[in-house]
């Protein structure tokens, strides 16, 4: 605030690839909602794609301005890097996560202790195949695919949040406490699943999928891309999308979890 810190500018800004479109977010990060009209995907990458100092003064700032709400503040390391392990002070949760990125490592979460970690878990070039990579949705061009699932994650974020803090405090059992270990895209999934699986299958049948086919059409953008999305999510063809599907074709499952 004194100016005595550089201010970062759009030029030291990592590069955006174009292809992975989700990003590292804690798990408990509280999520600010922007402008559907600001939610094109330059702006959107740009925006996620932090060093861990201007996630940590961005953290610092918004407990400041909401000191109860519990934010987690990123522990950095030089070089923008972060500290292996990161911790939620208010939960007890602490968890590994990639020092180059921030992303929760699924599985490595502990509470009121330290959980061992390797020093220097890079992300890896070499990802996990993703079946939904090179899948084609029919009558959405590659980069028309980015930017309506990007769009349809916005919607079901902004809608999972709404719910949770209109939610009453007694009642609500589909609000568990979350995994600290899962992004703030996994968390979306595993909530927007659980709306959708009325009879606890573990899958989403045909008569399930209709309001998921309404949700799409009305909420993702453009609209020519949600015609064909249920049958891009169904990968092995049984017309009902399991959990795995429902992550693959929202992008949310790049660590293979």
């Amino acid at each position: 605030d004194d100016g005595s810190k550089p201010t970062p500018t759009m030029e030291t800004q990592p590069i955006f690839d174009g292809e992975e479109i989700t990003a590292p977010t804690l798990w408990i990060k509280h999520l600010v909602i922007k402008d559907s009209k600001m939610n094109s995907s330059n702006i959107r990458n740009s925006e996620k794609v932090h060093s861990c100092d201007q996630e940590r003064q961005s953290a610092l700032e918004e407990a400041r301005q909401n000191p109860r709400e519990g934010i987690v503040i990123p522990e950095c390391a030089p070089g923008g890097l972060y500290k292996p392990v990161q911790c939620h002070q208010s939960t007890g949760y602490c968890w590994c996560v990639l020092v180059d990125t921030g992303r929760p490592l699924p599985g490595t979460s502990t509470r009121y202790e330290t959980p061992v970690c390797e020093s220097d878990a890079r992300s890896k070039s070499t990802e996990i195949d993703d079946p939904f990579k090179d899948r084609e949705l029919p009558g959405c061009p590659e980069g028309k695919k980015v930017e309506f699932i990007t769009s349809l994650l916005d919607a079901l974020t902004t809608d999972m949040v709404q719910a949770i803090n209109s939610a009453a405090p007694t009642g609500g059992g589909r609000f568990s406490e979350p995994d600290p270990s899962h992004t703030l895209e996994e968390r979306v999934v595993h909530w927007y699943f659980s709306q959708l699986d009325n009879n606890s299958s573990n899958d989403i049948n045909k008569r399930e999928l209709k309001p998921f086919k309404r949700y799409v059409k009305k909420k993702a953008k453009p609209k020519k891309c949600a015609r064909r999305f249920t049958d891009y999510c169904d990968l092995n063809k049984d017309k009902s999308i399991s959990l795995q599907e429902l992550k693959g074709c929202l992008g949310v499952s790049k660590e293979g979890g």
